[in-house]
């Protein structure tokens, strides 16, 4: 039986019209990495892809917009590195391959992170995006511990003792992305890999339970 309209996807000006925006997207990443926000143009994006600056705010509305979609797109591809169906230990292991990837691709770490802090202001056009994201993430590594207790990879623990491991883990690696940029020889994957490392040996399941 030939596959329905719907099952074959966008066709025509609409998926050229998709694959344009991914086009957009990617290539901004790239201007915005190398540049930093302020110092990557529309007009250099547009020279990049062969359209206009007139064509991109089209798209996209404006240049803030076009941030969010690359956040956004810079999103999935960390979340692809990581591994989006990882669980557990596993995804403690995603972790360390993305610190790898931070290490890489330092222009867009140094994005994410000065857009994380200025969107801190409930009137930056981010606001939502990162506020948004940052609980999604924190959901993420609370998931995390749930995952690997469950699994017997980790001692078990009560609600309360997840939310804390959960948000010393996304703390840590904040603080350890900071110091990387502040300090370009600062090296994160050794760093955030003891922290990892330690953190195994404190949710065992052979090591003790901490005092309330």
């Amino acid at each position: 039986m030939p596959d329905s309209p719907s099952s074959r996807g966008p066709r025509g000006p609409y998926k050229r019209g998709i694959e344009r925006r991914r086009e957009v997207v990617e290539t901004a990443m790239e201007v915005f990495g190398s540049n930093g926000f302020r110092g990557g143009t529309l007009q250099q994006v547009a020279e990049r892809v062969g359209g206009t600056p007139a064509a991109i705010l089209k798209l996209f509305g404006n240049k803030e917009n076009l941030l969010i979609a690359v956040l956004d797109h810079w999103g999935t591809v960390t979340g692809d590195v990581v591994g989006r169906d990882s669980r557990g230990v596993a995804h403690l292991e995603g972790l360390r391959r993305l610190m790898a990837y931070h290490v890489a691709h330092t222009g867009l770490l140094q994005i994410y992170t000065t857009m994380a802090v200025e969107a801190t202001s409930a009137e930056h056009p981010a606001h939502r995006f990162m506020t948004d994201r940052y609980a999604a993430t924190l959901t993420n590594m609370k998931q995390l511990f749930v995952d690997g207790t469950a699994s017997g990879h980790f001692r078990p623990m009560d609600d309360t003792e997840i939310a804390r491991e959960a948000e010393w883990l996304l703390a840590a690696m904040d603080g350890l992305e900071i110091q990387f940029l502040i300090n370009p020889s600062f090296d994160l994957e050794r760093s955030f890999g003891t922290y990892v490392d330690r953190l195994m040996q404190r949710v065992s399941p052979s090591s003790p339970r901490p005092a309330s």
